[in-house]
């Protein structure tokens, strides 16, 4: 159904928005800030929003797999030398990471300084990527080769041109719910799965925009303030598709604009919906 989408802002909850934003400038590489008391909006060298971190002095840092909620955000880089590169600074800084071959690109993996989860990736040609027979994307988790990509890495200048939010990785409660909900009124694809433990979901044929796991001992959501995403935003550059997403999700909208409406998924992640024909 969906021609084109791209993903946009996440909303991150932080403990502490200076030392986050330290964080988020010194390692990641961001330099387009707009810093407020409680709120930093972080943006990528083409000026396109990225992240927002919002400060809650009270809310508890994550504490690894416990409740249903972000597992990762994911930031795109443009090819293997721009993560060469990253990898390389990230070494350099003594930044924990672990790190993975999928098939269709090659990851690792960090955490700010509340936990919350950040994987840095590159994604192979689409020309590479193969298929089952049913259609199911293959994706696997082999080891990173840390050797080739320090061997094309540059000398590390902030964040690269083109860096995009490339996908979004959660906590949920229930597979089978999350499933029907973004296939059936979502409109969205499932591109494979593994087991009975995570679904990899996408639009526009991509790999996944979405993967969603049960790999969390408590299948709810904390009843107290912690770290971690509030929502995240879904650019559709498409007014019909838009349009037929918003009349689908009618029932499901907790509030709207003409051009923007939120959803709530069924583990309670808010999701933004935004036009942009």
């Amino acid at each position: 159904m969906y021609e084109h989408v791209t993903l946009g802002e996440v909303i991150l909850t932080v403990t502490n928005v200076n030392e986050s934003v330290s964080f988020y400038k010194d390692i990641i590489g961001f330099t387009h800030i707009e810093l407020s008391e409680k709120e930093a909006k972080m943006f990528s060298n083409e000026g396109k929003l990225l992240l927002t971190l919002r400060e809650n002095r009270e809310a508890k840092k994550n504490p690894g797999q416990l409740y249903v909620g972000l597992y990762h955000i994911a930031l795109l880089y443009p090819d293997r030398a721009s993560l060469g590169t990253q990898i390389k600074h990230l070494l350099a800084h003594n930044i924990e990471m672990g790190g993975a071959d999928h098939i269709v690109s090659e990851a690792v993996y960090i955490h700010d300084p509340d936990g919350n989860g950040i994987e840095l990736y590159r994604d192979r040609p689409r020309t590479n990527w193969s298929y089952e027979e049913n259609g199911m994307i293959v994706m696997d988790t082999k080891p990173l080769d840390v050797t080739g990509l320090l061997a094309v890495a540059g000398e590390w200048n902030g964040m690269p041109n083109g860096l995009t939010m490339g996908h979004i990785h959660t906590h949920v409660k229930n597979l089978a719910d999350i499933e029907a909900f973004y296939k059936d009124i979502l409109q969205f694809d499932v591109m494979t799965y593994f087991g009975q433990q995570a679904l990899f979901m996408s639009g526009a044929g991509y790999h996944h925009h979405f993967g969603f796991n049960t790999w969390v001992r408590n299948k709810e959501k904390p009843k107290e303030a912690f770290v971690g995403m509030e929502q995240y935003t879904i650019h559709v550059n498409n007014e019909e598709t838009f349009n037929k997403v918003r009349n689908r999700a009618n029932k499901n909208i907790v509030d709207q604009g003409e051009a923007w409406f939120i959803v709530q998924d069924p583990s309670e992640m808010y999701i933004k919906f935004k036009s942009h024909s």
